[in-house]
């Protein structure tokens, strides 16, 4: 839904929230065509198109970031078939490279003077039930800041989960669970935010026809501008517009004419983003642009994607995370939930992931030694205490 939602005042908010706002207006902090780059650009394309197929015609907005980060922490608490699968997903870099990677990424658009970025991870987890590995929460703490909380997983733990969200979001997602059941024993979270203006600001908007994807024309608020970068990818013509100090931007890519948007999407790759921006022209060109002002809110879950996307094992009991603690659990369901506001000042957004993890009833396989024991002959037998071991009653059978 397209509506005239405007901010009060140039100081202006954004989340990162789709793989078409990018964090950089300038070259990134990997090489351009690096392994980490080709490998985030691909997973975000991936999460981008299976949001796409399940939103159809309507709006889809995910933040990969938060969703990747994620990702990445349960990689890394991860073994065996299920860390092969979620490595393979991101890109089948080792782990502690992109852990490295990502962490350069976070601390490199959190230093900017001339915007706000705030990337928040927490790991809630039941108390009496679950018990962490100090390696994994060092490791995470060191990464991703990552904060730890052990609770009673009650009415009082959901409240402070989904305030927590609101925090970290400037109250953009109020809540990210809605319950937690019995099952639940750990939750991961991720929330990014990033405030900043346009670099240069829109004047006021002027009303122009806009045709949505069901075919329906309609006046809308249109931000015209000129900007001094152009881009294709795949056809698609584009732009790019900074934000403040040109740290960051948004990118916006037109597919052709006859192409609708999810045709497209769906032929998109990770390097078609990586090379369009790569060979993007910024010297003696001007890019006459108009650009409506938008906003909605966006959610999904994310189980089915993901595990169209090749990370099945982890929402199985068969699902292994012994790097991250000694207990067997498994992925029940990965939340994501996005808000976004763009006008002529800039653009606010929030995006919240969360992945829950469960109970499950496979215990570790551990050697088994096969006895037998044959009842052809008399035997006696015992009803015992199991906590004591006294018999509370004791038989024998002789002859039966």
């Amino acid at each position: 839904m397209i509506r005239n939602n405007r901010i009060q005042k140039a100081g202006i908010a954004l989340v990162l929230a789709a793989v078409l706002i990018v964090l950089t207006a300038a070259p990134s902090v990997q090489a351009a065509g690096s392994t980490f780059q080709k490998a985030y650009t691909n997973t975000s394309v991936r999460l981008l198109q299976q949001a796409a197929k399940k939103s159809k015609k309507k709006n889809v907005l995910i933040s990969p970031d938060s969703v990747i980060t994620v990702l990445s922490v349960l990689e890394n608490g991860a073994s065996g078939k299920t860390r092969s699968e979620l490595k393979k997903t991101l890109g089948g870099i080792s782990v502690s490279k992109f852990t490295r990677s990502l962490k350069k990424l976070h601390r490199r658009v959190g230093s900017s003077s001339l915007i706000r970025y705030n990337a928040a991870n927490s790991l809630w987890y039941k108390e009496g039930e679950i018990r962490l590995k100090q390696d994994f929460v060092q490791k995470m703490a060191d990464a991703y800041d990552m904060e730890v909380h052990e609770a009673p997983f009650d009415s009082s733990t959901l409240q402070k989960i989904n305030q927590w969200a609101s925090d970290k979001t400037e109250g953009k997602i109020p809540s990210i669970l809605n319950r937690l059941d019995p099952q639940m024993r750990a939750v991961v979270l991720n929330a990014i935010y990033f405030k900043g203006a346009w670099d240069v600001p829109y004047i006021d908007p002027v009303k122009r026809k806009f045709t949505t994807a069901s075919g329906k024309k309609k006046k809308v608020p249109m931000l015209e501008g000129r900007e001094t970068t152009y881009l294709t990818v795949n056809g698609a013509k584009g732009f790019v517009k900074p934000y403040k100090g040109g740290e960051t931007a948004l990118m916006v890519l037109l597919p052709p004419k006859g192409t609708s948007v999810n045709t497209y999407i769906k032929k998109l790759s990770g390097e078609d983003l990586v090379k369009g921006y790569k060979n993007r022209i910024t010297e003696n060109i001007r890019v006459l642009t108009r650009l409506p002002e938008f906003s909605y809110e966006y959610s999904i879950s994310l189980e089915t994607p993901l595990k169209k996307m090749g990370i099945r094992r982890a929402f199985t009991p068969k699902a292994s995370f012994s790097k991250m603690c000694g207990n067997a659990i498994y992925i029940d369901d990965v939340l994501h939930k996005t808000y976004i506001d763009l006008n002529r000042y800039g653009t606010e957004a929030a995006a919240v992931t969360a992945a829950i993890a469960k109970a499950s009833a496979v215990r570790p396989q551990t050697e088994i030694t096969v006895k037998k024991v044959y009842c052809n002959r008399p035997f006696v037998y015992g009803i015992i205490d199991t906590k004591t071991g006294l018999p509370l009653f004791l038989g024998a059978v002789c002859e039966p």
